[in-house]
């Protein structure tokens, strides 16, 4: 039996960081962590959450207990919970889990999590460079590449931390000096990587959040976020698209 309570925002945080990449997923609940990983259908990014038990307002596991979940489902409830509202999940069996809100109770259909595609290992990566932002400077970043190209590149000098995108006729750059930043430690470092991915990885993150990006040479890209006050951890691993010669 598993019975938590934990604030709307966590829940959305949970939900939204996983449906950016997959539509089921294994919930392990431990003994001081709710955790969930998986990788996207094209091996190309991986998604690992991490919720500390301090994070829910009952935690209360019963034993570790590994559930399968259908992501989107929860997700789309979490649409109607408010922020600061308590989420009441109990589990009594292996083929159903309650969801209250309020006066509102749902009973959603777990899934087999040996049905459920296996999970990846979380690679070892040593990358230079680490750059910390605030998710929402990113996030700008972002959105304004996406109007002229499919594809940015991240650049770490001794100068600061930039994101570049190139169209057929228009090129757009945002640069952070480490004055703009919270935290850099000036390592060289590129790689270039997919937008249509980032657009939905920064969709979990909001202003004030922080994003610690981990950034190699044509290496994998790790960005790591610190969403809902603190209270989830979100790591996306994002594989690089080979750069152009200039």
């Amino acid at each position: 039996m598993i019975n938590t309570i934990v604030a709307g925002e966590v829940l959305k945080s949970i939900t939204r960081a996983m449906v950016a990449l997959v539509s089921e997923a294994r919930f392990h609940f431990m003994a001081d962590k709710l955790h969930s990983r998986a990788v996207d259908p094209a091996n190309v990014a991986m998604v690992i959450v991490n919720v500390p038990k301090e994070s829910f307002e009952v935690y209360n596991p019963n034993g570790e207990k590994t559930i399968g979940v259908d992501v989107n489902r929860i997700f789309e409830i979490s649409k109607s919970i408010r922020g600061d509202e308590p989420v009441e999940f109990k589990l009594e069996d292996d083929t159903s889990l309650n969801v209250k809100f309020g006066s509102v109770e749902y009973s959603v259909a777990l899934i087999d999590p040996s049905a459920i595609r296996k999970e990846p290992k979380i690679p070892n990566l040593e990358l230079p460079a680490k750059i910390v932002i605030d998710a929402g400077e990113f996030k700008k970043a972002i959105v304004a590449s996406d109007k002229i190209s499919d594809r940015v590149l991240f650049k770490s000098s001794e100068n600061g931390f930039s994101i570049e995108a190139e169209g057929d006729v228009d090129r757009i750059t945002s640069f952070m000096s480490e004055a703009d930043l919270i935290e850099f430690n000036k390592a060289d470092a590129r790689s270039m990587f997919s937008i249509e991915y980032l657009k939905e990885f920064i969709k979990v993150a909001s202003p004030g959040d922080t994003l610690t990006i981990y950034l190699g040479n044509n290496y994998p890209v790790r960005l790591v976020f610190e969403v809902a006050g603190g209270k989830v951890g979100v790591e996306y691993i994002l594989a690089p698209r080979i750069e152009e010669s200039e």
